[in-house]
This record gives C-alpha cells, structure tokens and sequence, in this order.
C-alpha cells in the first residue's frame, strides 16, 4: 500500500478501504467533478451519484474526494486500481475557468480475509425520526433470517456500548430495511442509546446516533460505522432572516452547503453570518440569499408567501467522521413582512410583538402604539401581547374598495445620543396594523412592516495611495472586494477596518490617522456624519468607542508602520427617532510621516490628543517637514446595516 502525505494539491492517499485525491481549496465553493468510466465518458458526481457510488466529497482542513475501492468506474490495472478525475472550477485568482485532470492508483492491501469498512454520515433529518442510506452490501438485512450469521449492531450512548442484534435493536426504536438496492437504518429520537444535547429550548435539541454494524461470514467482515445527527426544528425566522441554531455538541462544525452554495467557517461570506456562542451555533441567512425563493400560501381567506431556502446540509467532524445533517429549511406563512400570529375580532386587535424580530434584539420598554398610554396585555422579558379596542389606542378607520378598514402603528422609540440626536445602535421597528373587514369574510388582521430602501450601489472613489478596507473578522486575513458591496451588517456588530499606504517600500514612513468618520452618502463631506476617530484618537462622545488593533499582533508584515487597524460597532444615522438611511459610508483623513523626524506634534502624538495638537492639526500640515503628505481615503462601498 502506498500513502501520499496530504497537503498538497493532487496528492492521493490510499487507504485500507479506499483512496483519497486531494483537491484546490478554492474550488470547495464552486465546482464540477467527474470521473472517467472505462470507455473515458465523463461522468458528473453529484449527490446521487455519491450515495449509489461510494464517492463522498469532503471539506475540513483540505478539499478532497474519498474512493472506495469498490466504487464505481475504479479500473484494475496491472494488480493496481486506477481512477481518472476532472475538476471544472471558476479561479478567482486566475479571473477565469479552470479545468484540472488527476489520475488515482492504488495498490490496496491484500488479506486471505476480506474486510469491508465504511463510514456513514449523512442523515435525514425529520421530526420524529433520522436515518442514513447506504450503497448494499452482502448479506442485505432482509436475509438475516435465513442464514447462520447475523449482522450485529454496537450502539454507543457516549459513556458505554451495547451489542445487540437486529431483532433486539428493532424492538429498542431502530429500523434496518433495504429499498431501491439501498440499506436504510433508521433511529427515532426515543431508541436506546440516543444522545442528546441541547440547552436551550425544548424544539432545539440535538439527538446523536452512534452505530457500528457487524458482520462476519467467516470469509470476510464487514464493518458499518453509522453516525447520525438530528435537530428536529433547527429553524426560525423573523422579518429579515432565516435563523438555524444548533446546539453545541462533541463535533465540530465544518461546513455548510445551501442548495449549490459552500460556505466554510473559516472564509467569510457576505450572504449569511456564522456565529458561535457557548451552547449554540447560530447561521442567519437574510431571505434575500441569492438562492431563496418564496411561494405562495393560503392565509385565512388571503394569500400569503413564505420563504423556503434550497436543501441545507451541515457537516460536522465527530471523531474523525465527517457526519452531515440534511433538511429543507421553510418560514412560516406570512403576509409579506408579517407576523402571522395575528387576530382580529369582536372590535378588538390581537397581535404580538416579538424582541426576536429584530438583530439585535428588540428594546420592548421602547415599544408603544400611536397613543402611548394604551400598554400590552401581557408582556414577558421575549415578547408582548396586545389585545386593544378598534375604537381607541389611537387606531383610524377608513373605506378602501368598500372595505372597512382599521389602522394602527406600533413604533419602537430609537435611543438617540441623549445631546446630538444623531446615531443609534438599537433597532428599528414600524408595524402598520391593519384590520379588515367586508360583506362575505370574517375579519382579519394584515401586519405590514415598513422596509426602508435598498442601499444605493457600491461606489469606488478615493487615492489609491492609500487605502481604507473592510475585514469580516479580527484575523484581518482576507478584505472584502469592491464587488462584495455592501456589506452587510447587523446593529452593534464590529466591523474591522484597515488603512494602508500602497506602493511605497520605505521602511521610514509611518501612516498617522488624522480622523475617521461615517456619513450617510458618498461623499466624505456629506451630512449626516459621525465621528469614530478624532486627532487619531477614540472619539470620547461614543458609548461603543472604537478599538485600535495594535500591528504587533500581526506576524509576517514587512512595514507595520503602514498599516493601522481597528474595529467599530455598527450603527445608522437617526433623526427625531426615524432612521435616515441604512447605508454608512466610511471615510479617514490620513498622514503621511517621516520617522526619521520624530519632533513633529502631527507625527507623534499621544492620545487623549492634547489642544495644542488639535489646534496645530487645524492649520494644516504644510509647515512641517516631517509630514509627507495628507490623503482621504473611502471605503469602496456601503455598509447595509439591518
């Protein structure tokens, strides 16, 4: 048997039960693979194809796709197994397609005694049950029965394992049947030896099945290791995204495919937000994902639309296994920017305001109807319960194509800064609520939310001597493309932003932030604006001050003294409790130093700045010597803030 060490592109592994081709990285996203069958036709993998075919495509530290030597098209040649491989992907770095061919050969062990050794790991996911497909192997389940050996099952509960067979197992709430030349094993969430994880609410738990399928026919064995995950109710969603929680449990959380689309926790994504908490791992997809589609549902005696994403799959390391969990994520009908928790009758409005509808989370001591004395039925720490009269509380009436209509509006008042009125970073919440009525139905309640205006296109302007850019995270590894705008972010989320002098190798020049600020346009001399960075130091008039990120925590920059970095909380412009756009524009006035003369209040100064410095900042730089130049710089686009 021979092994190539992974880690490079095209290296194969061969395996006691199979081989492995490693594969480009940046080809996980988006890619075609074929193989070649014995007349060289190529062949497409795709998900059928892998389950029938023993062929798994896998993402963890490496791109690389798994061979079992029994898979299809796998030739023999000269006692050794070959197979050809085409991969078809877009390079990004290339700026076009890319057609690359591998040839696999393998010379797998021999033994007088025949071992077969699969992995399985891709669960279906439903509410009461998961199970796992896989490729038939001799003997299938349904001749048990009629021979002298038996398949056994080992079924772990994460502390001891238990050996049974699979009568004993099928009496314990698992299933073992065979359909369409697939061996099916099936596990409900109450069969022996489930694990289960969660923390949080009862409809988000996380149920673990842990098999091992035995069987010895005295000429060889077999060894089925099945792994199945499950969250029952993984998905909620609110007015703007599709949320999938899962809680934390013994794997770690690879990657993510929605539909044709491959997302990796470790290369940032302007589609969806990948967070972690301590129990939970959270992926908000906004229902405006390129893949999204909605569809049209009945409503009461309306018609509503609900947003149903393409088939998701997470995959997870457990013990060395990669395990995936497959489910078809779908919001409830709603009108469109609804709450379809909604009631109207006998003159009365029911309706329910959640804090979970909003990111970041509702304020509810901000919330109030037009007449602000009229308070919510019941209120609790998550949501509030409104149930008022149609002839108070503010509410109108008016005749809209012979239909009577009432009218309210529920508004979360936004926390202005208490002196200058003119950001927030809390969120912003209008419902109009509507009721109703006619001659031939009964009453309904419509909620519609007022939306604000997409973000204008993303514009590049600024020097190019020096640059400002957006990170999405603290690593600053990758920034984002001019095509990626806007970016889009949540209130109070960070955004990591970096200032760097281009073409310049002159290891005494040092880049000094004069001040940073974000408007609510293009322009750099726009209104509305706010401060983030005043005489290169946090502004002090901002409860979120901005974090300087030191370049000594940066390994391999050759100038450090070009760069400067630091992060801010995301936040939009308001004025008298409305917000004025959702678009944020940054912008920095820099300074371009002499280190090797260090006398300069411009060039080295210390912070809180002093008034000296302010005042000297004020007449400009063209007295000094020791400042090379001064350069604005702007972000190449907006960033959409939800």
């Amino acid at each position: 048997m021979n092994v190539n060490v992974l880690g490079l592109e095209g290296a194969v592994s061969c395996l006691p039960d199979s081989m492995t081709l490693e594969l480009p990285l940046e080809a996980a996203a988006n890619h075609q693979l074929f193989v070649f069958d014995r007349n060289n036709k190529p062949i497409q993998i795709d998900p059928a194809y892998e389950l029938k075919c023993q062929y798994t495509v896998e993402v963890v530290t490496v791109f690389q796709l798994r061979v079992g030597y029994g898979a299809c098209e796998v030739q023999e040649q000269n006692k050794s197994l070959f197979l050809a491989v085409q991969i078809n992907y877009f390079s990004k770095a290339l700026g076009q397609t890319v057609t690359k061919k591998y040839q696999m050969v393998c010379l797998p062990t021999q033994s007088d005694n025949l071992q077969i050794s699969r992995e399985v790991g891709k669960t279906r996911c439903t509410q009461s049950f998961m199970e796992v497909m896989l490729p038939q192997q001799l003997p299938n389940f349904d001749a048990i029965s009629n021979t002298r050996q038996e398949w056994l099952v080992d079924i772990n509960n994460g502390q001891t394992t238990t050996t049974m067979t699979l009568l004993q197992a099928r009496s314990k709430g698992y299933e073992f049947t065979v359909a369409n030349n697939l061996m099916i094993v099936r596990a409900y969430f109450t069969a022996t030896g489930i694990q289960k994880f969660g923390r949080l609410q009862s409809d988000k738990v996380l149920y673990l099945a842990d098999l091992t399928l035995k069987y010895d026919s005295g000429f060889g064995k077999i060894t089925i290791l099945v792994l199945m995950i499950c969250v029952p109710a993984p998905v909620s969603c609110n007015r703007m995204n599709v949320l999938i929680e899962i809680p934390s449990f013994v794997g770690t959380f690879t990657n993510l495919l929605i539909g044709t689309r491959l997302y990796l926790p470790s290369l940032p994504s302007t589609d969806l937000a990948i967070s972690r908490q301590q129990n939970m791992l959270r992926i908000t997809v906004p229902k405006r994902h390129p893949l999204a589609r909605t569809m049209a549902c009945p409503l009461g005696f309306l018609t509503g639309v609900k947003t149903v994403l393409p088939d998701t799959k997470l995959t997870f390391n457990v013990r060395g296994t990669l395990t995936s969990m497959t489910f078809t994520p779908v919001c409830p009908c709603e009108m469109k920017g609804s709450d379809p928790a909604v009631l109207c009758q006998d003159g009365f409005m029911d309706f329910e305001v959640s804090s979970n509808d909003t990111l970041p989370p509702l304020d509810l001591g901000t919330v109030q109807l037009r007449d602000p004395t009229c308070r919510p039925s019941v209120s609790s720490k998550d949501s509030l319960l409104f149930h008022i009269p149609l002839a108070s509380c503010g509410t109108t009436s008016k005749v809209i194509n012979g239909k009577l209509v009432y009218e309210n509006e529920i508004r979360a008042l936004l926390k202005d800064r208490p002196l200058l009125g003119v950001i927030t970073r809390d969120s912003e919440y209008v419902l109009t609520v509507q009721c109703y009525y006619d001659h031939t139905a009964d009453a309904n309640l419509i909620v519609d939310v007022k939306t604000n205006a997409p973000p204008p296109p993303a514009m590049e302007q600024g020097d190019l001597i020096v640059v400002l850019r957006a990170y999405p995270d603290v690593l600053y590894r990758t920034p984002y493309r001019d095509q990626d705008y806007p970016v889009v972010r949540s209130l109070r989320d960070p955004l990591y932003l970096e200032v760097q002098v281009l073409n310049r190798l002159d290891p005494n020049i040092k880049l000094v932030l004069d001040d940073c600020w974000a408007t609510g346009f293009p322009s750099p001399s726009s209104l509305p604006r706010w401060n983030i960075i005043v005489d290169g130091c946090q502004y002090d008039g901002d409860d979120y001050m901005t974090v300087f990120h030191s370049m000594s925590k940066f390994l391999g920059i050759p100038f450090p003294s070009h760069y400067r970095r630091f992060e801010v909380k995301m936040f939009t412009f308001v004025s008298g409790g409305v917000v004025q756009t959702n678009s944020i524009y940054f912008h920095c006035s820099t300074l371009i130093c002499d280190l090797l003369k260090p006398d300069s209040d411009l060039c080295a100064k210390t912070c809180p700045s002093s008034a000296s410095v302010k005042r000297r900042r004020g007449l400009g730089s063209a007295g000094s010597t020791a400042v090379l130049g001064e350069v604005v710089t702007s972000l190449p686009g907006p960033v959409a803030v939800l």
